[in-house]
């Protein structure tokens, strides 16, 4: 890397990256001994893959766990981590009907109330026999028609559809199924049957176990990381992207590039780039998204999350889609007896009353009876999430890949969860550093 300073300081490299979070830093570590500069505007690395302190709780942007199915991910990690990992087996609920059963929902239905059971399963078995001979890979359809051909008009109507349409803050009929892959775990009928009847203890999907950081939240991969990471500039502020010219002007000066890797997200970094095409432009007005208001809450002197690591709440009279208790990733983020969460609050449309949303959280853990009237609250923290989950919608494959081919075509990458808009893991994010690093060659 090249740096004049003159009055004007401009910098010169073989790779421009923008954004130090996981798959940023990735990208970095992964370049070797080649020419780069990372630019990051926040005072640290890390971006959403980082962790807060507050009136003596660490907490991170929402749960932020290591699923390592990749052996050269989990190596690469373990080898940034080392000793500094623990192992968890996933113990997850879902709240509905006023008890706890068992996730997932399709394959444990043991506990709820008999006629829901019933009514699961009678659905389950219609939609085997009317759809025994269907391609579900090939055919075209909404989510909401997936999950009824899957699952059947029970599962679909008491947990699939409006858990994720209080997710998503969209119409599952409004929703594709490019964003399932192997996240949505699909067992067996007679696993279904199984779970039905029994309390069914089977582990199912990509989540059942995971990794986390002993000590310092999820920022500690990241701080492990940064520290084999040279030429990372934080609090830049990047005011216009030229991409005929490769230059970035940012609040500090002005950066060349021969190729330029954007883990920003898809919208921000289009919006900054001077010389974009109108056609270009315009249909990225399409790329949809949803907001998170992440409600962090410490909870002095007992463990209120009966052994759970979180919960997942479909009901319409919960504001809240998810619960996530700290203390069970790790016992060193919150003070000795205390314990932790994060309360997930999906908007869209960058409308939220933060105030009013913390009030409507913690009324709902009372009724939830994860609160207690007596309980002690050490630390409210909320953590506002603008780009949280991509909306998967008929129109978003065309227009990522439209952008993505006039891009590269001018020596830029968009990659990582938001750069790419796409859902992904922090795994994900690894892999696409390693793949943005071979792209510049």
């Amino acid at each position: 890397m090249k740096s004049y300073n003159k009055k004007l300081r401009i910098v010169e490299t073989d790779v421009l990256i923008l954004g130090a979070g996981l798959t940023g830093l990735s990208t970095a570590y992964h370049l070797g001994g080649r020419e780069y500069c990372v630019l990051e505007k926040e005072n640290r690395p890390g971006g959403l893959c980082g962790s807060v302190a507050h009136n003596g709780f660490l907490y991170d942007y929402t749960g932020h766990l290591l699923h390592l199915r990749n052996e050269y991910a989990k190596e690469l990690i373990f080898s940034f981590l080392k000793n500094n990992l623990t192992y968890r087996t996933r113990n997850t609920l879902i709240h509905s009907f006023g008890r706890y059963t068992r996730y997932p929902f399709q394959a444990n239905l043991f506990g709820l109330p008999k006629q829901i059971i019933e009514e699961c399963i009678k659905g389950l078995v219609e939609s085997k026999l009317k759809y025994f001979n269907c391609d579900r890979k090939k055919m075209d359809m909404s989510f909401r028609d997936w999950c009824v051909m899957t699952f059947g008009q029970g599962i679909s109507k008491y947990f699939m559809i409006p858990y994720n349409e209080k997710l998503w803050r969209v119409s599952s009929s409004n929703m594709t199924t490019g964003w399932t892959g192997g996240y949505v775990p699909q067992p067996l009928l007679k696993e279904v049957l199984e779970g039905a009847y029994t309390d069914n203890k089977r582990l199912y999907g990509y989540n059942a176990k995971f990794y986390y950081p002993g000590r310092g939240g999820i920022q500690a991969l990241i701080d492990n990381i940064s520290e084999n990471i040279k030429n990372l500039e934080t609090s830049i502020k990047i005011k216009t992207i030229n991409l005929k010219q490769k230059i970035v002007v940012t609040n500090k000066g002005i950066y060349r590039y021969k190729k330029l890797v954007s883990t920003l997200p898809l919208p921000v970094f289009l919006g900054i780039v001077s010389d974009l095409p109108g056609k270009i432009k315009k249909i990225s007005s399409g790329l949809k998204h949803n907001s998170v208001l992440d409600i962090n809450i410490g909870v002095s002197g007992r463990d209120v999350s009966s052994g759970a690591h979180w919960i997942y709440f479909p009901e319409k009279k919960y504001s809240f889609y998810r619960v996530g208790f700290y203390n069970n990733f790790s016992r060193h983020l919150c003070p000795s007896g205390s314990s932790s969460m994060y309360v997930e609050v999906s908007y869209r449309n960058g409308k939220i009353n933060i105030r009013q949303s913390v009030k409507d959280a913690l009324s709902g853990l009372y009724k939830a009876n994860i609160l207690k009237k007596n309980d002690i609250i050490g630390s409210v923290c909320p953590l506002n999430i603008k780009y949280a989950y991509v909306i998967y919608d008929a129109n978003r494959n065309y227009i990522v890949e439209k952008i993505s081919s006039y891009l590269v075509k001018n020596s830029v990458l968009t990659t990582g969860r938001f750069g790419g808009w796409k859902y992904s893991t922090m795994e994900d994010a690894v892999l696409d550093g390693r793949t943005a690093a071979q792209w510049t060659e």
